[in-house]
């Protein structure tokens, strides 16, 4: 049986076409988004009519953040490329209500334009908004905005929240670069809104929060008013300087 020779010209020609179908480039669609709504936010449309082209080991992704304080709602949303070891798939949500409520989404694929999600009500579930049914003696400054609340009225809290939250969260990566300032009613404690999960996707998050003294009193089973712990400290104070200021006028016999 002879031997079979490929010339050297086609096995060139056909290492080329094999080594391009390896090599085709990724495209992703590309763009992002940061705004706060008033109104219902299964509404928000995540499409975008620009499209990247992929470096090689890359990935397309989706990353999508939302913060709501009382009727208002914070969407910072981002597509594009990005790199390294990634979650397929995750959803969390960081502070559920009642109260503020702050859920992520991130996504990574392979295919082009597959990061396409289109409409957050994908994830985001009725349930997820504060119920109508408010305490009676528990108020907080509420409000959401990108870089600094010009007004935040106070307003009632939701039934099951305990305390009053105040923070700004600094948000960067993938194009973004920007302040949302929260504040609002929780049920968490301490500065937590994100629950320490501070890398969402190809987004970083560094949370900080101002010092919230006890300021409203507490009511007990009994109706009874318990007063402010600041104000307890204050009183213990003023008793210890009274009773220095006595001390010269007191003479032992």
């Amino acid at each position: 049986m002879g031997t079979c020779h490929i010339p050297g010209l086609l096995f060139l020609s056909l290492l080329g076409a094999f080594s391009l179908s390896l090599a085709q480039p990724l495209y992703c669609n590309k763009g992002k988004t940061m705004y706060v709504d008033r109104n219902s936010i299964t509404a928000f449309n995540w499409t975008t009519e620009k499209v990247d082209t992929c470096d090689n080991g890359t990935f397309c992704q989706e990353t999508l953040l939302v913060f709501q304080a009382g009727t208002e709602t914070a969407i910072l949303a981002s597509k594009g490329c990005t790199t390294g070891d990634m979650e397929m798939i995750t959803f969390v949500q960081h502070t559920p209500p009642p109260g503020l409520v702050a859920v992520s989404y991130s996504s990574y694929c392979q295919d082009s334009l597959c990061n396409d999600k289109n409409m957050i009500s994908l994830f985001w579930k009725s349930e997820m908004t504060s119920g109508s049914i408010v305490s009676p003696t528990l108020y907080c400054p509420t409000c959401v905005a990108l870089g600094t609340c010009l007004r935040a009225p106070s307003l009632p809290c939701p039934n099951g929240t305990t305390r009053c939250y105040e923070g700004k969260l600094q948000i960067t990566g993938e194009d973004i670069d920007s302040v949302v300032e929260i504040k609002g009613c929780t049920a968490t404690i301490g500065c937590r809104l994100m629950t320490g999960i501070l890398t969402i996707g190809p987004l970083t998050v560094t949370e900080t929060c101002q010092y919230q003294p006890v300021v409203q009193p507490r009511r007990v089973e009994n109706e009874a008013v318990w007063l402010p712990i600041s104000l307890w400290r204050l009183e213990l104070l003023l008793l210890l300087l009274l009773l220095l200021l006595l001390q010269p006028l007191v003479h032992c016999s």
